[in-house]
C-alpha cells in the first residue's frame, strides 16, 4: 500500500528546509518527537549526501550542521509539464507566500517558457528590421530616380515629399527630404516610417539643391552640438571604404604622410554606425584625435564584447 506524507511530516520537511546553523542532535530529536537514532536516518534520507547537512561529534555529543542554503534537488520534466507547472504557480487561487514568490521568479527566469519568450522576443526584432531595412532600399532607390513619395507615418500622418539623403543625425538613421507643396526641408527619422509609395519618377519639381542640403544639414548639427571633428590615420588604406555610409561628412580633409599614411578628418556625428565602420577597418586604424570620441570608441568596443560573451 502506498504510503502518503502525513501534514506533520510536511510541516517537519518545510522546518528543515528552512533550518540553518548548528543544533544538537538529542535537540533536535525532541523537537521532532524521535528518537535521536530515527531523527538522524530521518535526515539523511532527506538530504543529498554531503550536501545540506554536516553531522559531526563534539564534546561528547552529536551535532547536525544545517547548510541549506547549498542544497539544490533536480527535476526533470517535459515541456508539457513545464506548462501545467507554470499554469498552476501562476494561477491567482494559487495560495502566496514569500516562498512562492521566489518559486514563481525562478520559473519566470529559469523555465523553458522564458527561452520560448525570448526568442519570440528576437523574432518580433528581426520582423521590424526586415521592414525598417525594405524602406532603406526602398528610400535609396527613390532618392537615385528623383522620385516624388507619399509617405505614411506610423503615427498615421501622410506626407508628399521629394527624398534627398539619409543620414544619421542625433543618433538615428534620417531621411531629409524636401515638402512637395511648400518646398521647405525637413527631417524624418527612418523609424517612424510606415510606408512608402511612389507617385513619380524623375520628377522636375524639386526646387532645392544640393549646397541648400549640406547647409541645411550642417544648421543642424550645430544645433545639436553633438558634431566633432574626427581625425583618423589609416594605414595601407587601399580597399578600404573611406566614406561611412549614410553620415554627412563635413569639410573633409583626407592627405598622405611621409611614411605611406592617410589622414583622413571631417566633422561627424559619433553614433553606433560610424563605431562599427571604424571598427571594420580593425587595426589599419587609430584615433588621433578627439579624446573624447575615442574614450566614446572604446566603450562602444567593450559594450559589444560584452553583450557577445
Amino acid at each position: 500500500m502506498k504510503k502518503t506524507v502525513s501534514s506533520d511530516m510536511l510541516k517537519w520537511l518545510i522546518q528543515l528546509g528552512e533550518r540553518q546553523g548548528s543544533i544538537k542532535l538529542n535537540k533536535l530529536a525532541e523537537e521532532m518527537n524521535m528518537a535521536p537514532d530515527e531523527a538522524l536516518s530521518f535526515i539523511r534520507q532527506i538530504f543529498p549526501v554531503g550536501v545540506g547537512i554536516e553531522v559531526y561529534y563534539r564534546n561528547h555529543e552529536y551535532w547536525i550542521d544545517f547548510r541549506n542554503e547549498c542544497s539544490q534537488y533536480n527535476l526533470s520534466l517535459s515541456l508539457t509539464e513545464w506548462i501545467h507547472l507554470h499554469q498552476i504557480i501562476f494561477s491567482s487561487d494559487f495560495i502566496k507566500s514569500p516562498v512562492i514568490q521566489d518559486l514563481r521568479k525562478k520559473i519566470a527566469e529559469e523555465g523553458p517558457l522564458k527561452r520560448v519568450t525570448d526568442l519570440l522576443s528576437q523574432l518580433d526584432v528581426w520582423d521590424v528590421q526586415d521592414a525598417h531595412n525594405l524602406i532603406r532600399r526602398d528610400l535609396e532607390e527613390s532618392i537615385q530616380h528623383s522620385c516624388l513619395l507619399r509617405l505614411r507615418k506610423k503615427s498615421g500622418k501622410f506626407c508628399h515629399i521629394y527624398p534627398w539623403k539619409m543620414i544619421h543625425l542625433e543618433g538615428c538613421l534620417s531621411l531629409v527630404a524636401e515638402d512637395s507643396h511648400d518646398h521647405c526641408l525637413m527631417v524624418i527619422q527612418i523609424r517612424d516610417i510606415e510606408l512608402i509609395e511612389i507617385l513619380e519618377k524623375n520628377s522636375l519639381s524639386k526646387k532645392v539643391s544640393t549646397f541648400e542640403i549640406e547647409e541645411f544639414i550642417s544648421a543642424i548639427r550645430s544645433m545639436s552640438e553633438k558634431e566633432t571633428r574626427l581625425i583618423l590615420k589609416i594605414h595601407q588604406s587601399e580597399g578600404i571604404n573611406l566614406f561611412p555610409e549614410n553620415h554627412f561628412l563635413g569639410k573633409p580633409c583626407m592627405v598622405t604622410n611621409p611614411n605611406g599614411d592617410l589622414i583622413w578628418a571631417a566633422y561627424v556625428e559619433p553614433c553606433e554606425s560610424l563605431f562599427e565602420w571604424i571598427l571594420n577597418m580593425g587595426k589599419r586604424v587609430e584615433i588621433l584625435d578627439p579624446l573624447k570620441f575615442k574614450e566614446e570608441y572604446l566603450v562602444y568596443c567593450e559594450e559589444k564584447i560584452k553583450k557577445i560573451a
